[in-house]
C-alpha cells in the first residue's frame, strides 16, 4: 500500500500488512517472564487476546479512513506500523514456543505462513487483475501487471521504492495492488527472521554459559537488529525519504519492536491499574500520530516511534483482564470482528478504491465511498469465512508441508500468468493508441492541438474527439527526459544535451530550468533543426534557477540544488548563447522565508538571475508556467471516457503564481520577453485537458511531446523576436 500517495508522494504522498499470526492473537503467543501468582488464574491456552484484536481494528480503520478521507485523518498511514509491531510480536512468540532448530521446523513455520497469508492474498490478486483488464487504461494496466508480478514474488515494496525515486514517475496514479508493499515487507521478514533466531539458538547451544539464558541471547540479537534498523531508518528518511518509506531495512525495527516484547515477556497479570494506564496511553499515542502526522512528516524514521511505541504499550499491557482497560472496555463484538477480518479489509479496500472510479466513470463522492466501505466489509467477511479459514485449518494441508507448498506454488503460477497477461494486453493496447496518434499527427490535421485555438473555423477548441488515447498520452514525454539530459536528486550530476547543429551552429539557444523547462524542448527543437541552430539544455528536477536555498525534500540537497543552479547559470553565460530560454515551476518554498514573503522574495531572486544574463548581453525568453491539473490528465480522460470534456479545472485555480514571469515582466533591460500560452489551454474560465483533440499533459502538469509541438508557431515567433541578431 502507498500509504502516503498518493501516497503518494508524495510526496510525495505515501496496513494489515501481512496479516496477524495464524493464532489470531491468542494468549499462547505471549511469552511472559513474570510468574502467575496463585490468586490469578492462568489464561487459557488459545484464549484470544481481545486487546490485540482491538489494536488491529484501530489500525485497519486508520488506514481505510486515511485512504478514503485523507483530510479527516492525514496520518492514518501509521496503521501499517501498528500492524508491523503486532506481527513481530506474534511471529516471534510463535518461534520461541516452537524454535526453528531444524529444517523440518523451518518448513513447518513457512508452511503455516503460506496457509495463513496466501489464500486471501492470491484471491485478491486474481480478482483485481481480472477487473483491471476490464477497466483500466492501457498504460495503467501494464503497470498493474508488473506490480502483480512483484507482489506475487514478494518484492512490491522494492518495486515501489524504485518508482518513488523517479521524479517523473512519482506522480503516476497508484495501481490497485500497490498496497501489497507492506505484505512484501512482512513476508521478507518471515523468510529471514526464523533463520536469524535459529542461528541464535544454535549459537546458544554451543556456548556453555549462555545455555541457561537462551531468551536473553534472543533478546540481545533482536535488540541489536532493532537498533541497527532504526538507525538506518532515521538516516535514510533524512537522505532519501521516498525510498526509505518502502524498503525493508527501514521497517525491520518496527517488527523487531514487537519481537522484543515476545523475547522479554508481555505483561499478562498483576499491576492492573498501571497496565490500564499504559494501554490507554498507547492508544493515545497511535491516535496522536494519526491525527497530527501528514504527508509532510519525515517517515518512517524517528517519527514512527510514536505509533509503534504506542502499539507496543498496548501489547505489553495486556489489559483483557483489567477493569477499565482498553482490552476490556473496547473489545465489543463489532470491534473484535473488525480485528478478526482486518486482513481481508486491508486486502480489499484499496483495489475497490482504485478500480471503482473507472467502473463508475466518475470521481467517488461520499455515498460511493460509504458503499465502498460496506463492500469491503462484505468481501473481507466472505474471504475470511470461505477462503482464509478453511485453507488455514485444513487437516490435509496442516499434515503436509509439501502439499501446502504445492498449493502455494500453484497459486503463484496463476498470479504470474495473469500478471504477464495483463502486462501484455496493456502494452498491446498502448501500442495501438500510439499508432493511432502517430497516424493523426502525420496526417497534419488542420485543427489538431493548439491549432484549434488559432482558427475560429475549427469550432470547439477542445475538438470533436480525443485523438490517440490516454495511455499514449501518458507515455508521450519529450525526448529530453529520456536522453540522459536530466539532473535529478541529489543534484550532483552536471548533464547537458545539445540538439541541432553539432558544429558551427548559426545560432546557439540555451534551455535552462526544471522539468517545466524540459517540456518546451519539442516546441523548440523543430526551429533549431530548420535554422541550423543548436539547443543546449541545463535541466534538473525540483530546483529552480534562483540564488537562494530551496526547501527540497531532503535537507542536505538544498545546498546541492544551489550548487547546481550556480553551475548551470555560470556554464550558460560562459557559452555566450544567442538566447537563453528560462522556465520553471516555483513550487517548493525558499528556506527560512516567511510564507507571506515567498512570492516577493522569489521574484527578486529570479530578477537577479535574469540580470546575470542581460548584464552579459544575452537575451532572455521566459516561458510563463503552464496551468496545473488537479490530477494526472490521462487518468481523468480514461476514467471519464465519453465525458472527457468534464476534465479540467477552474482557471483561477489552475493558473498558479509565477514569480519568474513576474520578474521578466518587470525587467527594464529591453532584452527580456515573456511567452504566455495560458489562453491556448484555458478559455471560458476553465483550463482544459484536451485541446484540438490532443491531450495536453502526460501527468498533472507536464505537456505531452505531441501537444508541445503544436505550440511551435507561438514558440517560434517568440524566439525569433527575442534572439540576438
Amino acid at each position: 500500500m502507498d500509504a502516503r500517495e498518493a501516497d503518494p508522494a508524495a510526496p510525495r504522498h505515501r496496513d494489515r500488512a501481512a496479516g496477524p499470526d495464524e493464532t489470531t492473537g491468542t494468549a499462547t503467543t505471549s511469552i511472559t517472564a513474570t510468574r502467575t501468582p496463585p490468586s490469578a488464574p492462568p489464561r487459557a491456552a488459545g484464549a484470544t487476546r481481545r486487546d490485540i484484536q482491538v489494536l488491529r481494528a484501530v489500525a485497519v480503520a486508520a488506514v481505510v479512513v486515511f485512504h478514503l478521507w485523507p483530510a479527516a485523518l492525514p496520518g492514518g498511514y501509521v496503521g501499517v506500523d501498528v500492524f508491523f509491531v503486532v506481527s513481530g510480536f506474534l511471529i516471534t512468540s510463535h518461534l520461541l514456543r516452537t524454535p526453528p532448530t531444524s529444517l523440518r521446523a523451518l518448513a513447518a513455520f513457512w508452511a503455516r505462513r503460506v496457509r495463513r497469508l496466501l489464500p486471501a492474498a492470491s484471491t485478491v490478486l486474481v480478482v483485481t487483475t481480472l477487473a483491471a483488464i476490464a477497466l483500466l487504461p492501457a498504460g495503467m494496466l501494464a503497470r498493474t501487471g508488473r506490480e502483480v508480478l512483484a507482489s506475487t514474488l514478494l518484492v512490491e515494496n522494492w518495486s515501489l521504492a524504485n518508482q518513488a525515486t523517479d521524479y517523473l514517475a512519482a506522480d503516476a496514479s497508484p495501481t490497485p495492488v500497490q498496497h501489497f508493499w507492506s505484505l512484501g515487507v512482512e513476508e521478507q521478514f518471515y523468510l529471514a527472521w526464523p533463520l536469524l533466531l535459529a542461528a541464535t539458538l544454535l549459537a546458544v547451544r554451543l556456548v556453555g554459559p549462555a545455555r541457561r539464558h537462551p531468551r536473553r541471547a534472543v533478546g540481545l540479537v533482536v535488540g541489536v537488529s532493532l537498533l541497527a534498523s532504526l538507525a538506518w531508518s532515521v538516516h535514510l528518511t533524512f537522505a532519501d525519504p521516498a525510498r526509505a518509506y518502502f524498503v525493508t531495512p527501514t521497517r525491520v525495527w518496527e517488527l523487531a519492536l514487537g519481537a522484543v516484547l515476545a523475547a522479554v515477556g508481555a505483561r499478562t497479570v498483576g499491576w492492573a491499574r498501571g497496565r490500564s494506564v499504559v494501554g490507554w496511553l498507547g492508544l493515545a499515542a497511535i491516535a496522536a500520530a494519526a491525527v497530527t502526522f501528514d504527508s509532510g512528516t519525515p517517515f518512517p524514521g524517528a517519527a514512527a516511534l510514536l505509533p509503534t511505541l504506542g502499539a507496543a504499550a498496548v501489547v505489553w499491557s495486556a489489559t483483557d483482564d483489567t477493569p477499565g482497560g482498553p482490552g476490556r472496555l473496547l473489545a465489543r463484538r463489532p470491534v473484535v470482528w473488525v480485528g478478526d477480518v482486518s486482513y481481508g479489509i486491508y486486502l480489499w479496500h484499496w483495489p475497490l478504491l482504485v478500480l471503482a472510479p473507472f467502473a463508475l466513470g466518475a470521481v467517488l463522492g461520499t455515498p460511493a465511498r460509504l458503499a465502498l466501505v460496506a463492500s469491503t466489509l462484505l468481501l473481507a467477511a466472505a474471504t475470511t469465512r470461505w477462503i482464509e479459514d478453511p485453507l488455514r485449518d485444513s487437516v490435509q494441508l496442516r499434515r503436509s508441508s509439501p502439499r501446502t507448498f504445492a498449493l502455494g506454488g500453484a497459486t503463484a503460477v496463476v498470479c504470474v500468468a495473469l500478471a504477464f497477461t495483463a502486462t501484455g494486453i496493456g502494452t498491446a493496447r498502448a501500442s495501438d493508441e500510439r499508432r493511432d496518434l502517430a497516424v493523426a499527427v502525420a496526417g497534419d490535421l488542420p485543427c489538431f492541438g493548439a491549432a484549434a485555438t488559432r482558427d475560429p473555423s475549427c469550432g470547439d477548441p477542445a475538438g470533436e474527439a480525443v485523438i490517440g488515447g490516454a495511455s499514449a498520452a501518458a507515455e508521450d514525454r519529450p525526448a529530453v527526459y529520456a536522453d540522459g539530459c536530466w539532473n535529478n536528486a541529489p543534484f550532483t550530476g552536471r548533464r547537458t544535451c545539445t540538439y541541432g547543429a553539432a558544429t558551427d551552429p548559426a545560432r546557439q539557444v540555451v534551455l535552462l530550468g526544471n522539468s517545466h523547462a524540459g517540456q518546451w524542448q519539442p516546441a523548440l527543437v523543430g526551429q533549431v533543426d530548420d535554422e541550423d541552430w543548436s539547443l543546449t539544455t541545463y535541466l534538473t528536477s525540483e530546483c529552480y534557477p534562483v540564488d537562494l536555498p530551496i526547501d527540497v525534500t531532503v535537507p542536505a540537497n538544498s545546498a546541492r540544488c544551489a550548487d547546481w543552479t550556480r553551475w548551470a547559470v555560470d556554464a550558460a553565460i560562459a557559452q555566450d548563447p544567442d538566447l537563453v530560454v528560462l522556465a520553471a515551476r516555483t513550487f517548493r518554498p525558499l528556506l527560512d522565508v516567511p510564507a507571506d514573503e515567498q512570492r516577493r522574495t522569489a521574484q527578486a531572486a529570479y530578477a537577479r538571475t535574469i540580470a546575470r544574463f542581460t548584464d552579459a548581453g544575452i537575451p532572455v525568453l521566459v516561458m510563463r508556467d503552464t496551468p496545473a491539473a488537479a490530477e494526472p490528465v490521462p487518468d481523468c480522460i480514461a476514467r471519464e471516457r465519453g465525458g472527457w470534456r468534464s476534465c479540467g479545472q477552474p482557471q483561477d485555480t489552475a493558473v498558479e503564481p509565477d514569480p519568474l514571469a513576474d520578474a521578466a515582466t518587470a525587467d527594464t533591460s529591453g532584452l527580456v520577453s515573456v511567452l504566455d500560452v495560458t489562453d491556448v489551454l484555458c478559455w471560458d474560465g476553465v483550463c482544459h485537458d484536451v485541446v484540438g483533440g490532443a491531450i495536453t499533459y502526460f501527468d498533472h502538469g507536464h505537456m505531452t511531446s505531441t501537444f508541445a509541438q503544436t505550440l511551435r508557431p507561438e514558440v517560434e515567433a517568440a524566439v525569433s523576436a527575442r534572439i540576438r541578431n
